[in-house]
């Protein structure tokens, strides 16, 4: 239902003082109308905002804008918007309050099937279309997700533990991208068993990460990926890094694969270097014998002017 100023002469005195108190409030005014809010405007603290006669009238405007101004806050990965949400006064009686966290729920448990979507493809080894898929993982999400009512502690934790699924089917194809993810999960608000398995998957990604960093260091590698703090993200637009999921393989994993490579290739060459030596015609007990060609021995006996007949022709 849309909110519209009103000048009937046909409406009674109560509702005549309410809208008096919205049209007085320009921040309310403005989200009831255009459902959209200003930056850091904040509802008046007025007392009559908790009369439930006042929330009973107000709840069918505010419930419409108010659901669609948090789906669009998601649509548009806006966290400016959500923040601008939050920080101002749910105007609704308890019935309205119920129906809109549930069709903000319905909408969130669409995201929530996308991941189980993304999992599925992961685990079945096909492609997957990696910016799509951290469009439901990054900080954006992650902090509009925060800004929701406690009420929704029960989907955020939910919601964590869909991307750890993603994630464990993720490391082995991309590590990179894997602990990004875990990085801004542990960001979200869950609960405290939540929040320890977070830690302890976050661990398990760096210890693998720092192992392929020192693999990579040990033939010669230089990585190009930097987690320092800012995890790999670009304000509200999703990763500023670039990133490569042709063929599904890990760059890290490809090089640990080179290296195991390379060491068989190096044992081979030695191998067939002793069979090369062993055949060779020396044959020794141990050491290397230095064979001297053969070269005849010389006599005096050996030139013709020895011999007697020699001797007799030169008379």
């Amino acid at each position: 239902m849309k909110y519209e100023q009103s000048t009937a002469a046909s409406i009674s005195e109560q509702e005549k003082t309410f809208r008096t108190y919205i049209s007085n409030d320009p921040a309310l005014s403005h989200f009831l109308e255009t459902g959209a809010t200003q930056q850091n405007a904040r509802f008046a603290k007025e007392a009559i905002y908790r009369d439930l006669t006042f929330l009973a009238f107000i709840s069918p405007y505010f419930h419409e804008v108010y659901v669609n101004a948090v789906i669009n806050a998601f649509d548009q990965r806006e966290t400016s918007l959500m923040s601008d949400i939050a920080m101002n006064t749910i105007l609704l009686d308890d019935t309205h309050r119920k129906q809109a966290f549930h069709d903000i729920l319905v909408y969130l448990e669409q995201k929530e099937a996308m991941l189980a979507s993304f999992h599925a493809k992961l685990l079945m080894q096909e492609f997957v279309d990696i910016p799509a898929l951290t469009e439901h993982t990054n900080m954006t999400t992650i902090a509009n997700l925060n800004y929701l009512p406690g009420e929704f502690l029960e989907f955020r934790c939910a919601y964590a533990r869909a991307i750890m699924k993603v994630i464990n089917s993720l490391v082995n194809r991309n590590l990179q991208i894997a602990t990004i993810m875990i990085t801004d999960l542990r960001q979200l608000t869950v609960d405290m068993q939540t929040a320890n398995d977070v830690k302890a998957l976050y661990q398990r990604l760096n210890d693998a990460d720092q192992e392929a960093s020192a693999i990579d260091s040990s033939y010669g590698y230089s990585g190009t990926y930097d987690n320092s703090g800012s995890s790999g993200y670009s304000g509200s637009a999703g990763y500023s890094g670039n990133f490569d999921n042709s063929g599904g393989s890990d760059g890290s994993i490809g090089r640990v694969l080179l290296g195991i490579v390379i060491i068989i290739a190096i044992i081979i060459i030695t191998i067939f270097g002793r069979f090369s030596s062993g055949n060779s015609g020396y044959h020794s007990s141990g050491s290397y014998h230095y064979h001297r060609s053969y070269r005849p021995s010389y006599h005096p006996s050996d030139h013709p002017s020895y011999h007697p007949s020699y001797r007799r022709g030169r008379r």
